[in-house]
């Protein structure tokens, strides 16, 4: 298949618009697809990251703590969920399942999200809640390696985290620190075997299951006590792809999502040209506030660049221009909205001052790669 008939073909399908699908790379689509039909993001281990090692010593293998939510999360090493893909199948995926059409029902079928959805989702754990009562309120990671959900009712929470199977002696060897010793009791679960853990008297519990395949299963939760805990957590179950997709609350952007996420967050956003919004639309499912993190972040990264550039080269309008993006950023509304429920958005706003006192703006280096 040439390069004219593959444009023929997608803009047949066109399914989200033709501003996005200009988006799209068309040259090599089918090695550019299967080479990277998922590239993820490796979780910083930083104390600003949501998912990740706490701060505290005594706890360094620790799950973090909830109140970790607020804060950013911050790309450090980009990492590969390798999907191999018929080469004769390649092209049908691209047009058909990598991107869900907007407007259609949110619950659709696995084939409308793309194979690559359906890959990660199946090596992964499903899980849900066979409670009314508690919801999945938040995806902060997901990747077919390391990935997160939380589950809520009202300001009670259970946490589910999945991580590579190398990371099982370092879990391990945190709950015997002798530091913050840990006692440990025998717990079975979705068919595995594994010890839950309690730290004193506390009713923080965290049950840490052996790896199976290629991931280990770790389950945190503070629900009152043991007894709660262990009622609580035999209610998990896991699930076809389909209906765990139809748990999610509007808070998850699903891949089905994207394209008009970013149309959203971005309409009141001054974007540099070129700007590449196909990363994003790559991503599987994930909080509308690590999304709203990971879009600005990409626009701010380079405003950042031309702002060191002009600084440089002595370009004082290019500066300007830059500042004023930034210090602009206050009245962005998707800043505005994870205002109030993170820190990611102060800090953003603290570099457009910087900027306007000729300083160089500190997230720079920590965000932008």
């Amino acid at each position: 298949m040439n390069d004219d008939e593959l444009d023929r073909l997608i803009a047949r399908a066109n399914p989200y618009g033709d501003a996005t699908v200009r988006q799209l790379r068309t040259d090599g689509a089918e090695s550019d697809l299967l080479e990277d039909i998922i590239s993820t993001e490796a979780p910083d281990t930083g104390p600003g990251r949501v998912s990740g090692e706490p701060s505290d010593p005594r706890r360094k293998h620790a799950v973090p703590t909830f109140a970790d939510a607020s804060a950013r999360r911050r790309p450090k090493a980009r990492r590969r969920a390798v999907i191999l893909l018929a080469a004769a199948a390649t092209v049908a995926v691209a047009l058909t399942g990598v991107f869900f059409p907007e407007g259609s029902n949110p619950v659709a079928p696995v084939s409308a999200y793309g194979a690559e959805f359906r890959a990660v989702t199946d090596a992964t754990p499903r899980l849900v809640l066979d409670d009314p009562a508690w919801k999945i309120v938040d995806i902060p990671q997901f990747t077919a390696d390391d990935g997160e959900i939380r589950f809520g009712r009202g300001k009670e929470r259970l946490q589910v985290n999945w991580r590579p199977a190398g990371h099982y002696a370092g879990r391990l060897a945190g709950f015997k620190d002798p530091g913050a010793p840990a006692r440990g009791s025998a717990i079975e679960l979705l068919g595995q075997k594994g010890t839950l853990y309690q730290i004193g008297t506390s009713a923080d519990l965290t049950a840490l299951f052996p790896p199976q395949g290629r991931y280990l299963l770790e389950i945190r939760g503070d629900v009152g006590s043991v007894a709660a805990y262990r009622s609580l957590v035999a209610k998990l179950k896991t699930v076809d792809t389909d209906t765990w997709l139809g748990a999610m609350p509007d808070t998850i952007v699903k891949q089905s999502d994207a394209p008009r996420v970013i149309d959203e967050m971005l309409a009141d956003v001054p974007v540099l040209p070129g700007f590449d919004r196909t990363p994003f639309l790559k991503v599987l499912v994930l909080s509308r506030y690590q999304f709203g993190a990971k879009v600005t972040e990409a626009v701010a990264c380079g405003w950042f660049e031309q702002w060191a550039v002009a600084k440089k080269a002595g370009d004082k309008a290019k500066m300007k221009q830059a500042t004023e993006a930034i210090q602009g950023s206050r009245n962005w509304k998707v800043l505005q909205e994870m205002d109030k429920t993170g820190r990611f958005s102060e800090g953003l706003w603290q570099d457009g001052d910087r900027m306007a006192g000729n300083e160089d703006p500190r997230e720079r280096n920590g965000m932008c790669r």
